[in-house]
């Protein structure tokens, strides 16, 4: 038997991982003693005990399970890999696809160095170095990023994110204490139905139906008052909450029907994430500089742009939904986009221009 102080965290992944590779070649059930036959190649110094306490952790992790069978010795245990289990072999090419993924999930919020993400993640490296000349990790010669200045993402607690994927898996509704925007220190215990998670601009959403608030005695709004954003709209509604806002979250046992005919990319359940001018796209028509041209025939504004001349320039018309994104796109490259439709569009944007240009007709203080 290996000496325990020897049997680290190390050597204790790299047998498990065997013993599910093991599990899996077999395709079907194993008892423990062939189980640990088959790591006696790699691992003779340990005893059967210890393969036994790998097996009981795989379990606790939902990686394999134990079966009853049928067999003429009783005492002999079986284990079998659930189908959720997965293995990879990833090429150097898929690692450094997957270690930009990581990066770029990190710049929006995304918290990926946990649990078997970290683990993930070091494999990935550890496969670009393997053999390798050079350490392109190490030398930072994979990189991801964005032209644009990327918000800090939202300060959230991992345990209540866990807690509302928990529950929207296993089809629970949550009891959560909140703190509203634009109401101070204010907070509201909302009694939900969880329906979808969003992920965008630096922060996590949770799109949910409120059945009711529960508020402390002379803070609940008024009838009919503006909620802000990002808050309830009200028992009976739908809404989108970010979890950095979130104070606490629990299961209960109410249950709460789910809205009928919800769909998660409807314009309506979109609209309490973002915000969407009209019930649907518009005809949109640009005009071009010379540049935006160049960019937006190699990147598409949408799939179904035209890119037309005339005797002025260069025209894109496309359909698209006025919404929030479209409106920031417009005005940072006011410049180089002149809105020829729809007149509404076109009318905002000539107002921001005008307001922006006000700002800077006098020196700064």
């Amino acid at each position: 038997m290996l000496a325990g102080s020897e049997y680290n965290a190390p050597n204790r992944e790299r047998r498990r991982k065997l013993i599910r590779e093991t599990l899996h070649r077999e395709g079907g059930k194993m008892t423990t003693q062939a189980i640990h036959l088959a790591l006696q190649a790699s691992y003779p110094a340990y005893c059967s005990r210890t393969t036994r306490r790998d097996l009981v952790a795989l379990v606790k992790q939902k990686v394999i399970k134990e079966v009853v069978t049928d067999n003429e010795d009783g005492r002999a245990r079986y284990w079998i890999l659930r189908r959720a289990s997965l293995d990879l072999v990833l090429s150097p090419a898929e690692s450094m696809t997957l270690t930009a993924m990581f990066q770029h999930a990190e710049c929006f919020g995304f918290r990926a160095a946990t649990g078997e993400l970290a683990a993930l993640r070091d494999y990935a490296a550890d496969s670009i170095i393997a053999g390798a000349r050079r350490n392109l990790v190490a030398e930072g010669r994979i990189r991801t990023g964005t032209r644009f200045t990327v918000l800090q993402p939202g300060d959230y607690n991992t345990e209540h994110l866990q807690t509302i994927q928990d529950a929207m898996r296993d089809d629970q509704c949550l009891e959560m204490v909140y703190r509203p925007r634009d109401v101070g220190a204010v907070t509201c215990t909302y009694l939900l139905k969880p329906l979808a998670l969003s992920y965008q601009d630096s922060n996590i959403y949770l799109s949910a139906y409120v059945a009711s608030e529960e508020w402390l005695p002379g803070q609940a709004p008024e009838d009919g008052a503006a909620r802000g954003k990002y808050s309830s709209n009200g028992p009976g509604t739908t809404c989108a909450l970010m979890l950095h806002r979130v104070v606490s979250v629990r299961t209960t046992v109410a249950n709460i029907a789910e809205p009928a005919g919800y769909d998660p990319g409807s314009p309506q359940a979109q609209r309490d994430l973002i915000t969407l001018h009209g019930d649907g796209p518009v005809e949109l028509k640009l005009r071009l500089s010379p540049n935006l041209h160049n960019r937006l025939t190699e990147n598409p504004l949408s799939a179904d742009q035209l890119i037309t001349q005339d005797r002025h320039g260069w025209v894109l018309t496309c359909q698209l939904n006025d919404s929030q994104g479209l409106r920031l796109f417009l005005l940072s490259n006011a410049a180089d986009i002149e809105v020829l439709a729809p007149a509404d569009l076109r009318a905002y944007v000539c107002g921001k221009l005008h307001e922006a240009l006000e700002r800077y007709k006098c020196p700064a203080d």
